[in-house]
């Protein structure tokens, strides 16, 4: 199992949008509006927190400069992969559950 899928911040099991969209093959950007729309979704819709799914990040990208990225815990993880399709979409997601499933 890759050991980069997931990584433990805080003591919490997490993976990144910056993952997700290298691993899915999706561009970043795409990733991020899609988690803020499910962001809206959940907090309009539903009436339900984010920070328990989604945590707005930074990193520094190739140029030195700062960009958004989240964090993901595990149920976030699977909430937004659930829209991935494609024989690629499945491989990963079930990759992603094992090495969640492995901590």
């Amino acid at each position: 199992m890759e050991s980069n899928l997931i990584q433990v911040v805080n003591n919490e099991v997490l993976t990144t949008s910056l993952l997700v969209a290298e691993k899915f093959e999706k561009n970043h950007k795409n990733v991020i509006s899609k988690i803020e729309s499910l962001i809206t979704d959940l907090e309009t819709g539903l009436k339900l927190s984010r920070s328990n799914l989604f945590q707005k990040s930074n990193y520094t990208d190739t140029n030195n400069r700062s960009q958004p990225m989240y964090n993901i815990t595990r149920d976030g993880f699977t909430l937004l992969a659930m829209g991935f399709t494609g024989k690629e979409a499945l491989e990963w997601k079930l990759k992603y559950i094992e090495a969640f499933n492995e901590m």
